[in-house]
């Protein structure tokens, strides 16, 4: 599998588990009885889901140290750690698009590859682990 798609794989599990623990903060949900339910959907515990985010970030942000990637490292913490949407996150860089494209790429690869050599790839494998 290519890094990329490694990283693509480890984002979409973070974002998932980010939002699940917003969701879960002390909230009490109503049942709609006519709404369909979504079925049986698998969560791990509360604290392996916020130590497989913590992980996702730490191991990122130390990917990306390098003094000359201070911008990469913008780049993930604005666009794929806080959500922003392409335009604002290119205006909080500060590059030109084609810049923050190109950067965009290589976070990715260089995460994907980083994800699998530390064991956050793949997700099902780091959770079994508890």
């Amino acid at each position: 599998m290519k890094a990329t798609e490694v990283f693509d794989v480890c984002h979409g599990r973070y974002r998932g588990l980010r939002e699940w623990l917003a969701d879960t903060r002390g909230a009490v949900r109503s049942v709609h009885l006519d709404t369909p339910s979504e079925g049986y959907q698998w969560r791990p515990t509360r604290a392996r889901a916020c130590e497989y985010v913590a992980d996702f970030e730490r191991i990122g942000r130390h990917a990306l140290r390098r003094p000359e990637w201070k911008g990469r490292l913008k780049l993930f913490e604005a666009y794929f750690l806080h959500g922003s949407d392409y335009r604002r996150a290119v205006a909080i860089v500060g590059v030109a698009e084609g810049t923050f494209d190109y950067w965009y790429q290589e976070v990715k690869r260089v995460l994907g590859s980083e994800f699998s050599r530390t064991g956050l790839y793949p997700p099902a494998r780091y959770f079994r682990h508890s």
